[in-house]
């Protein structure tokens, strides 16, 4: 497992990122380059992706009688892995993250960063991946706070951020947002393209 510290041209990262994509066809439903790369901004630290899985269910048993859950991506990302095309990789803390929702690694010696979330709650860790982090600071500020930069925070009085979802303050209902539009309306604000986030 390795820390990396990297900084390259958008062209560069642009083609690292298609090849990685290309290596995990067949095993997601939904996929969006997020960060800096779907900013558009000249130079990149590394690269954030949001996947939404793929899990497929399939018969199994002497008699087919036994349904498995079968995780494409996980398998992809195993197989990439032992073949040494892929290489875990530590946070800036030293800590690995390798878990169900949280994966860091290393491909063709460029720091990728893959969040996994279900296809449900894609909007609002989109938004979040996306940034630019003071952006995304703002969103789990309440409104009527600052951030430690001083930047109001968006925070809807009515909502929490929790588990990776967005929940309702009072009942902690999670509120299912599959896209950003869902959650920019959720903040009652006007959508903004991701490269006009500041």
């Amino acid at each position: 497992m390795t820390a990396v510290e990297t900084r390259m041209h958008r062209p560069e990262a642009v083609a690292i990122a298609r090849a990685f994509v290309d290596a995990l066809d067949g095993t997601y439903d939904a996929l969006v380059v997020a960060g800096s790369l779907r900013r558009r901004l000249a130079y990149i630290g590394d690269i954030e992706m949001v996947i939404v899985p793929r899990v497929d269910t399939i018969e199994d048993g002497l008699f087919g009688d036994r349904p498995t859950r079968v995780h494409r991506l996980e398998e992809r990302l195993d197989l990439m892995l032992r073949h040494d095309e892929i290489e875990k990789r530590t946070d800036k803390n030293g800590v690995p993250r390798w878990g169900p929702t949280i994966k860091l690694c290393t491909f063709n010696g460029v720091p990728l960063d893959l969040f996994l979330p279900c296809a449900e709650r894609m909007g609002w860790i989109l938004v979040l991946r996306t940034g630019p982090a003071a952006f995304s600071r703002q969103l789990v500020v309440p409104r009527g706070r600052r951030t430690k930069d001083g930047r109001p925070g968006l925070l809807p009085p009515t909502l929490r951020p929790e588990d990776g979802w967005l929940v309702d303050r009072v009942s902690g209902r999670r509120h299912p947002t599959p896209d950003e539009r869902t959650v920019f309306r959720l903040f009652g604000l006007a959508y903004r393209e991701p490269w006009e986030r500041v």
